[in-house]
């Protein structure tokens, strides 16, 4: 079997399906493989690291294929050093008693091939698998990428909180101090489940699609991503559902305030710049038309800035009624948020629960809502006690 291509393009299809290589190791999860598809008569390029995998058509390849043999492995950091540093031209590989012979213009170099037969191919799985529902790359990657912020690492002592899953027609993550909460209708019916682990190579392979839809299939044991020019990620299914938690997505909370985005960003980096690397604490509190915001200094001082606040009020008309010393959140958990956030303002939704005998608030959480693209983007941060 030999094949021929022009470099960009081999390297175009190597990018994409790079997110599915393991970095080290000597089996086939650190190899692509090369596939001649009789049935279309196209090549395409593949990779499995045993918790991902992905393929993808090379555009403008040629095949000649003579006998049983339909495909060969390269070790992929191998030969993306040896693309690296011919020339742009059209390349050749050529399977040849084991070995793949990669020919340039100036020369030729070998590369050991595994057994093909032994790559964990999805065509039967995929098969198997409904038709799904597409639609822009671009909104599945912002979705992910803003619930990827707030998934728990603590995949062993909590499992079921190191996976974002769509439940209740929303996308989900936690890790109990922050629950992000992205409702996107094309999705509601899905029930979409990423481990936080492979939410890096998802994003990458979303990335690649540009300004493309892409397709959402999904099988009992894996999802399936299908781009528009047969490009495929498929990524196992978790084994651990995410709780079936009670959301609070009413649209409105009892009590409010918002202020300029850019200056709550600056006022926090300049508060955290004194305060103790032990101690996340940001406290907030209603200062007349001012928000204060305050934190404790390494030297065990209270420092203080105060943000006008563009609008504040309550549902029932009275005055924004907060515990007489503010509350508190983590602040590197608001500046994730931040880090994300389109609009020029934010809004702190405030929800404090009350004390069932003095009727005074007795902790809490912050809603911070915002849409994006036709997308509803749902923050909520525990206020810290």
């Amino acid at each position: 079997m030999k094949i021929e291509v022009a470099k960009p393009d081999l390297e175009a299809a190597l990018q994409v399906v790079s997110v599915g290589t393991a970095s080290t190791g000597s089996d086939l999860t650190t190899h692509f493989v090369f596939r001649y598809k009789e049935d279309d008569n196209t090549v395409e390029v593949l990779s499995n690291n045993n918790r991902l995998g992905c393929s993808m058509p090379i555009a403008g390849c040629k095949a000649y294929v003579d006998g049983d043999e339909r495909a060969f492995t390269v070790e992929s950091w191998r030969i993306n050093k040896w693309i690296s540093a011919v020339e742009d031209a059209v390349l050749s590989l050529e399977l040849v008693d084991g070995t793949v012979k990669a020919t340039s213009p100036k020369g030729a170099v070998k590369f050991q091939s595994l057994d093909p037969s032994q790559f964990p191919y999805w065509d039967e799985t995929l098969a198997d698998t409904p038709a799904g529902m597409s639609l822009p790359a671009k909104r599945l990657q912002g979705a992910l990428s803003h619930v990827k912020l707030f998934i728990s690492d603590k995949d062993t002592t909590t499992p079921k909180l190191a996976v974002t899953e769509i439940l209740n027609e929303s996308l989900q993550a936690t890790d109990k101090g922050a629950l992000a909460v992205v409702t996107i209708d094309d999705l509601k019916s899905s029930n979409l489940r990423v481990h936080g682990k492979d939410l890096g190579q998802v994003l990458a392979f979303l990335s690649s699609c540009g300004d493309k839809a892409v397709e959402v299939r999904e099988h009992d044991r894996c999802l399936f991503l299908v781009r528009q020019d047969g490009g495929i990620l498929s990524v196992g299914r978790p084994h651990h559902a995410f709780p079936d938690i009670a959301l609070d997505k009413k649209p409105d909370d009892p009590h409010w305030w918002s202020v300029k985005t850019e200056e709550l960003q600056s006022a926090i980096n300049a508060l955290s710049a004194s305060a103790s690397k032990e101690d996340p604490r940001l406290n907030f509190a209603l200062d007349g038309a001012m928000v204060a915001l305050s934190m404790t200094s390494a030297s065990g001082e209270r420092v203080t800035m105060h943000l006008e606040a563009q609008e504040h009020g309550s549902l029932d008309g009275a005055p924004v009624d907060m515990p007489g010393e503010g509350f508190d959140i983590a602040y590197p958990y608001l500046l994730k948020l931040l880090s994300q956030w389109r609009e020029d303002t934010i809004k702190f939704g405030l929800n404090p629960q009350l004390d069932k005998k003095t009727k005074k608030p007795k902790g809490g959480w912050v809603r911070f809502r915002e849409d994006r693209d036709g997308d509803d983007y749902l923050t909520l941060l525990v206020w810290l006690l």
